[in-house]
């Protein structure tokens, strides 16, 4: 597996036994939040909907923040169906 990933096998072990980041437990806790928030829209709120509705629950977190965690999860904000005109031209 070294050989595939290119690394050393000590630096590969060293990778594994790597406690987690400061980052990584916030990160988690802030992806549920996000989808809930995301999800209690319908899908229809994008990074910056989702980043106000976060700050109006006094979550505090970044708006960039945001958009990699939805980024990370694959959340996209769900586009409105375009409804079509009637109006005839001449």
């Amino acid at each position: 597996m070294c050989r595939t990933l290119e690394v050393s096998p000590s630096g590969f072990y060293a990778w594994c036994r790597r406690p987690v980041s400061a980052h990584a437990p916030r990160d988690q806790q802030l992806r549920v939040l996000i989808r809930a928030s995301h999800e209690a829209s319908r899908c229809r709120y994008g990074s910056p909907r989702v980043h106000e509705d976060l700050i109006e629950q006094g979550v505090p977190v970044s708006r960039k923040r945001v958009v990699r965690l939805m980024q990370a999860e694959g959340l996209k904000a769900r586009a409105r169906a375009v409804q079509g005109h009637d109006d005839e031209r001449p």
